[in-house]
């Protein structure tokens, strides 16, 4: 019976490595930012653009990778998706012109494309659906874990080993889960029968298109993307020149304060998941999060004379609040049809992930456009006020979310597309 118990947490367990893998791999320019545009010679718009090419390939893959998982089960593609990874992260160190770095991420980005949605099939399969909410948020926390060992710790790294070295190591890493999970993975209990896969393939359509004729499944998908720009368009990338830019500080100290972002995000994933189930409830702490964001991102960048502790604080609230964006796929795994979680959460994952990369270039072009960079070819000298413009597109991105939140209908208690019509 205990063996029972523990099984669906080791399935779960080893999945989330390949998603603490993936966040690794999505701030790794922030974390060596420096070494990056010197080795790419690369302005503040290009060095956003190779940036955000690893989310664009992972977005653009979400919708098929959530059909071929409910298809397939999450174990093989989860495994092939490691190894083309890894393989990418190898080929992304010896880059050594921006379009080759710009293609290598997007090869590590579309195999990076299967982690979260992969992890949430298996939590789908292994748990009771009242556990789902739950488990989506500690999966998340799991991905913020790995985003602050890929932010200060790969900055140090960076400085002492040097950019493509390190990314050898990040390499290593994924090859290794390519076979860990080939090896122990299973896509589900022994004794159930894929809940639908037989007849699945000719319901993939039917599937898809219910979800997307769902208005609510929209606005929890602009509601993933807008209040996802805290991680990926700040804490991915642009957070760590700005807090340079603040406190005048090197690379690796700015990256160490960024990371608190998504410290902040662990106690912040599990309690919205774990206050989502406990209400039985989506809407109100999508609401809670979306404005708590709003205001952290505002006082950040708004309000001049801030301490390093008040920094660190805001920072730390804001990835708590924001990682209220665990609730949508929670929301839209309700929405959509029984055994198409994959479908679902793909759906949602493309907004998330893809939604957000936007703003990674065009917050790089806005810095760009100052004058003083213009005149001077650089970004290092900027100060506090010259960030304000570029990121003011995240506060507005942020209350874009909470409006989101408030249109949005209830899905807790819907399971089935048989409940649903």
């Amino acid at each position: 019976m205990r063996t029972k118990k523990i099984v669906p947490w080791v399935m779960w367990g080893i999945s989330t490595l390949y998603f603490f893998f993936d966040f690794i791999n999505q701030v790794i320019p922030a974390a060596l930012g420096t070494q990056l545009r010197a080795a790419f010679h690369v302005d503040a718009s290009t060095f956003g653009l190779i940036s955000s090419c690893y989310f664009y390939s992972y977005a653009i893959l979400q919708i098929p990778v959530g059909l071929t998982v409910d298809r397939f089960g999450p174990r093989r593609p989860l495994a092939a998706a490691a190894l083309i990874a890894g393989t990418g992260c190898l080929l992304f160190s010896m880059a050594s012109s921006p379009v080759i770095a710009a293609i290598t991420r997007m090869v590590v980005g579309a195999g990076a494309a299967f982690s979260f949605v992969s992890c949430l099939k298996l939590a789908a399969n292994w748990f009771p659906a009242n556990r789902f909410a739950t488990i989506v948020g500690l999966t998340n926390v799991v991905g913020m874990l790995g985003a602050v060992s890929g932010e200060g710790p790969i900055s140090k790294l960076g400085e002492s080993l040097g950019w493509r070295e390190t990314i050898w190591l990040v390499a290593a890493f994924g090859l290794s889960l390519a076979l860990i999970i080939f090896l122990f993975v299973r896509d589900q209990p022994e004794p159930t029968i894929n809940r639908g896969s037989s007849t699945l393939s000719s319901h993939i359509l039917t599937d898809l298109s219910y979800l997307l004729s769902q208005r609510d499944a929209w606005f929890a998908g602009i509601y993933a993307a807008t209040i996802n720009t805290s991680f990926i368009a700040f804490g991915a990338l642009w957070g760590t020149l700005f807090i340079q830019a603040r406190f005048q500080i090197s690379q690796a100290h700015a990256a160490a304060m960024v990371s608190i972002l998504f410290i902040g995000a662990i106690p912040g994933s599990f309690f919205f998941g774990w206050f989502a189930d406990r209400i039985q409830g989506f809407k109100l702490p999508m609401a809670i999060g979306a404005s708590g964001g709003l205001m952290s991102m505002a006082l950040l960048l708004y309000v001049p004379d801030l301490s390093v502790w008040i920094v660190d604080g805001l920072l730390f609230l804001l990835g708590f609040f924001c990682s209220s964006n665990v609730l949508a796929y929670a929301s839209n795994a309700r929405t959509g049809a029984l055994d198409a979680e994959g479908t679902s959460l793909g759906f949602t994952n493309t907004w998330l992930i893809g939604g957000s990369a936007l703003f990674q270039p065009l917050i790089g072009w806005l810095l760009q456009q100052n004058p003083s960079v213009q005149q001077q070819e650089s970004i290092h000298h900027l100060s506090l006020a010259d960030f304000q413009i570029p990121l003011t597109t995240i506060v507005i991105s942020l209350f874009i979310a909470l409006i989101m939140s408030l249109l949005i209908k209830d899905r807790y208690h819907i399971h089935t597309l048989a409940d649903q019509s």
